[in-house]
């Protein structure tokens, strides 16, 4: 009997290789995409605490007595500067939450990328796969009728030659 050979197979498995690699791309961009989360989470995070924390020293400025009991003008200038001094740490962090994001807008783009070229590496092995199955039915189909013409000449052949008289 014959067997089904595929003409396009190297096609096939090439395009299956292609998928499987367009998989590994977007499970990569989908963890960098994770991670670069993970670092925006940390710095909004940071942001955060840092107003915060020059909420407390802005109330606490003239609020709380000095080392030595009594709140002196240096003591008030000194705290006056530290919080502005926060506060540029907070438009650092700020600038740093705004790059991060940017970076974060990147990720998604090369992860929507990534999935578009997985859905179409999906779809052409899903076409080669459609077509090999149309190619081997039909091979199938031409092998049974091969089979039933073969049968029907032994069938001939057989009563042909018992109505012959010897």
């Amino acid at each position: 009997m014959t067997q089904f050979t595929y003409r396009l197979q190297p096609l096939l498995e090439q395009k299956e290789e292609a998928e499987k690699e367009a998989e590994q791309e977007q499970a990569r961009q989908e963890h960098e995409l994770e991670s670069q989360l993970a670092v925006l989470q940390s710095l909004q995070r940071r942001e955060r605490e840092l107003a915060e924390k020059r909420e407390r020293l802005r109330r606490e400025l003239l609020s709380k007595p000095g080392e030595h009991g009594e709140l002196t003008a240096c003591e008030v200038q000194a705290r006056s500067e530290y919080v502005q001094a926060v506060g540029l740490q907070i438009e650092e962090a700020k600038n740093d939450v705004l790059s991060q994001r940017q970076l974060v807008e990147q990720c998604e783009i090369r992860l929507q990328e990534a999935k578009e070229r997985l859905a179409e590496a999906r779809r052409e092995v899903e076409v080669l796969t459609k077509h090999r199955t149309r190619q081997e039915e039909r091979f199938l189909r031409e092998l049974q009728v091969q089979e039933e013409r073969a049968l029907d000449e032994i069938g001939n052949a057989l009563y042909t030659s018992r109505r012959r008289p010897i």
